[in-house]
């Protein structure tokens, strides 16, 4: 046998063997198949329950002690501070809550903690929140806004001043303006012919209880409604003093008594003999 044959046997041979070591792999792989773990049902029900649970139980934490908190504002709004230090020894507490309403803990990772801490963080400030304001509680201040003093001169013209922010100055302040551009030294005289209202617009969440104005730090009178929230006092111009000029101060409450003030940031308006 010539070597040339010799070697074209060899070269078959190994031909062949590659060729059933393949098929061998092929068939091995079509053989095999996935076969996902065993689902435990049973134990997957027991921590959605448990997880549930602990949700339930929380939330019903949160809402009781958002409670407590409303009641303490409620009693004296210097208590907010520790109302709110309420929720904080609350979070701290679930720790010892949970085993007293059977939560089971012993599988709790850091994220089952950290995710319950805010659960009973957000549910205890939304109910909070939702006590302190109507209609349950009212602890907003009734707002004056608008401020206009209304100026009627002898021949019948009206003309009026503003309490506005003067954006023209390097640094903008609140400061009596007159609303038709004219001398405000020379729009109120100390004259009984020289009319002027004091108006304001006077507005609160629930109700007012009063509204009552002090003109050149006199007792205070009670003004009168002009609709569509607006307030007034009309004085006459001989009742002003021109050394002392036109101030006035205006006080508002509302039916839960909290206190509503305008007090002008500048000097009085100027008033002409």
């Amino acid at each position: 046998m010539s070597k040339g044959i010799k070697y074209a046997g060899m070269f078959e041979d190994t031909v062949m063997a590659k060729k059933r070591r393949k098929d061998r792999d092929k068939e091995e792989e079509e053989e095999y198949e996935f076969r996902p773990p065993e689902f435990e049902e049973e134990e997957f029900l027991k921590k959605e329950m448990a997880d549930t649970w602990a949700i339930i139980v929380t939330a019903l934490y949160a809402i009781a002690l958002a409670v407590v908190a409303w009641a303490m504002t409620l009693a004296s709004r210097d208590l907010a501070g520790p109302a709110f230090l309420v929720a904080v020894a609350g979070a701290i507490a679930l720790k010892w809550l949970y085993p007293l309403f059977k939560v089971n803990t012993k599988g709790f990772q850091k994220r089952n903690w950290a995710g319950n801490i805010g659960t009973f963080f957000f549910t205890f400030l939304a109910i909070w929140i939702l006590l302190l304001n109507q209609p349950f509680a009212d602890f907003a201040k009734p707002t004056v806004t608008d401020v206009t003093v209304w100026v009627t001169r002898p021949d019948g013209n009206t003309t009026a001043i503003d309490y506005k922010l003067n954006t023209t100055l390097a640094t903008p302040v609140f400061q009596w303006m007159p609303r038709y551009g004219e001398s405000l030294g020379g729009i109120i005289h100390a004259k009984e012919n020289y009319t002027v209202n004091i108006t304001a617009r006077i507005a609160d969440n629930d109700g007012l209880k009063s509204m009552t104005i002090s003109v050149n730090a006199l007792a205070s009178v009670t003004m009168t409604s002009e609709g569509q929230h607006r307030w007034g006092y009309k004085i006459t111009g001989d009742t002003l003093n021109p050394s002392t000029g036109l101030s006035f101060q205006i006080t508002v409450l509302d039916k839960a008594n909290n206190e509503g003030r305008f007090v002008p940031e500048t000097a009085a308006i100027p008033v002409a003999p």
